[in-house]
């Protein structure tokens, strides 16, 4: 089997010190001003936005771009069954700068996509199981010019990438808490490696600090 193009993808995320992406109430409140500035500058490098419905039900973003001036680029959600609203931030919120792409699966109900795309939402199918197949999804959207994306995940979506090993870059943002909770929200979830051998490893570049936060880069 042929080797097939896929965008770069970089994950962006911030975690608490005990690896946590929001606690066991859903609070995602860990950046500080500074770190969203870092967040919103990376968001204009790329050609479009990834998250899980996970992030789109609980937290309802925009995912656009604050801070800087910026042509725009696609929100991508990964959405097996076409479940988030058709009311999502990311559906009504300045469409023409943020065009909306939703990567589902042959299985979608007709008359949901047709509602998405009378909304203006382009729908890809991307496999015939349960759940979307990644790697076809993210063909067709290097088919469809992504070059570079930024994966904003929840838990459930970035184990996804890691188990596949997708992911280029990573860059992480550690916050001076320790949240707990075991229902609290890990930045990888998932069924996990089971032996250390198997796991993508990652090579540090960078660390920087600033009023306690410590930021991380890696590449694969």
């Amino acid at each position: 089997m042929k080797n097939v193009e896929k965008p770069y993808i970089i994950l962006s995320s911030a975690m608490t010190i005990d690896g946590k992406i929001a606690s066991k109430m859903g609070d995602p409140e860990l950046s500080d001003e500074n770190d969203w500035r870092e967040v919103h500058e990376l968001r204009t490098q790329v050609d479009g936005i990834m998250v899980g419905k996970g992030t789109i039900l609980k937290d309802d973003p925009k995912l656009h771009i604050k801070y800087y001036n910026h042509e725009g680029y696609y929100r991508i959600v990964v959405d097996s069954h076409l479940s988030i609203p058709i009311t999502s931030k990311v559906i009504e919120y300045e469409p023409k700068v943020y065009p909306t792409i939703i990567c589902t699966t042959e299985n979608a109900d007709s008359h949901r996509i047709e509602l998405f795309n009378a909304k203006g939402v382009k729908i890809l199918k991307a496999g015939k199981e349960e759940k979307v197949d990644l790697k076809l999804a993210l063909t067709l959207l290097h088919d469809l010019g992504l070059n570079k994306i930024l994966l904003e995940g929840g838990g459930t979506l970035n184990w996804s990438f890691f188990e596949m090993d997708l992911i280029n870059e990573i860059r992480l943002t550690i916050a001076p808490w320790v949240v707990g909770g075991r229902d609290a929200i890990s930045l990888v979830e998932g069924n996990g490696f089971d032996k250390m051998i198997e796991c993508p490893k990652y090579t540090l570049k960078n660390v920087k600090e600033r009023d306690n936060y410590v930021i991380l880069h890696y590449y694969r």
